[in-house]
């Protein structure tokens, strides 16, 4: 009976539906930790934070299959559909962070296309995005930004929930994972009156709430990423121009990540790269207790090292955990990350 109603209804035990899953691609990661394959997600931030060479640099790095952020990635063809930027944008942020990644030319698999220069016939039957994603079946689909491409799905959740289920049919059709690219509504001057820096928030959903347009786009994405400036009330962040900070549906908190912009000689950014070391801690007895800790340890260890109770040091464990220093391989079991396997760009000069 369960092959009958697997096949009529799409029924499964739980080991079936494990199976599945694996059979699909569905548990695996197109970004290591943070964009899981065939889910729809958001990236949400302020105008003018650099939300647009971030997700260039993680479309290219996906195409060409080399890590992001020093995050491994799951190589796959990539489309990027900008209703913002024209294409000589375009074309000046794929040749400036190909050069970055030190790749020789973009990837073959990256493709781009620009509402500044679509055919004619775009937004007719048949010519729709979702037509030409069904088309060439990529990994991911980036969109930016959403506001642009749907304007309706801002102003009411029915809109917002009948677009992000055109989304999942495409990416069940086709393994397709989309990311749309967002913007958060204008911030109360009163500092009581809102979520506060991304990076220390106490309650990360409300942060998120803030985004522009209905509650669906938020409530009814698996991934949902946010970019910030880093809080400056705390000092030694000069080399911080973006934290990176979300939470998945069922997959829990994503970061905080700390990104420097690399500039080229004319002061012009060239592209992301992912801060590592104890200085994160931004905290000096938390930064000479990672120090002091060897590579591989216990809870134990680290309790004695650190010179407080259980809680906070699962805190300070946690905290490391986070920001890419610590890695849980086991039980009771943790490991340094060391600062070479970070290396947000493509190895060798």
């Amino acid at each position: 009976m369960l092959a009958e109603w697997r096949t009529r209804w799409g029924l499964h035990t739980a080991d079936s539906l494990r199976i599945r899953a694996q059979e699909i691609g569905a548990s695996s990661y197109l970004i290591e930790r943070v964009l899981p394959a065939r889910s729809v997600s958001i990236l949400l931030g302020d105008s003018g934070l650099g939300k647009s060479p971030w997700v260039y640099q993680a479309g290219m790095c996906v195409a060409a299959g080399i890590p992001f952020l020093g995050l491994e990635t799951l190589k796959g063809a990539v489309v990027i559909a900008d209703f913002e930027n024209g294409i000589g944008d375009m074309c000046e942020l794929t040749e400036r962070i190909s050069r970055y990644l030190r790749l020789p030319a973009p990837p073959e698999e990256l493709y781009l296309w620009s509402l500044n220069d679509c055919t004619p016939q775009y937004g007719k039957l048949g010519h729709t995005l979702h037509e030409m994603l069904r088309e060439v079946r990529p990994a991911l689909a980036i969109v930016d930004s959403l506001g642009s491409y749907a304007p309706e799905a801002e102003e009411k959740n029915s809109a917002a929930t009948r677009l992000l289920k055109e989304f999942r049919s495409v990416g069940r059709e086709c393994g397709t994972a989309t990311m749309f690219v967002h913007h958060r509504r204008k911030q109360p001057r009163k500092a009581e009156e809102s979520a506060g820096p991304l990076e220390s928030c106490y309650n990360l959903r409300r942060w998120f709430q803030d985004a522009r347009g209905a509650s669906a786009l938020i409530n009814g994405t698996d991934i949902r990423l946010g970019v910030d400036g880093p809080d400056l009330s705390v000092l030694a962040k000069d080399e911080v121009a973006l934290v990176l900070r979300g939470f998945g549906r069922v997959r829990g908190e994503i970061g905080p990540m700390y990104l420097a912009r690399d500039l080229d000689e004319n002061g012009d950014p060239r592209g992301y790269r992912r801060l590592t070391g104890s200085k994160l801690l931004f905290d000096v007895h938390q930064e000479k207790t990672y120090d002091y800790l060897p590579k591989d340890f216990t809870f134990k260890l680290a309790v004695a090292t650190y010179g407080k109770a259980d809680q906070p040091t699962a805190n300070f464990l946690q905290r490391c955990i986070a920001v890419g220093l610590l890695r849980k391989p086991g039980r009771n079991q943790y490991q340094k990350i060391l600062p070479a396997t970070l290396d947000g760009r493509a190895h060798g000069e």
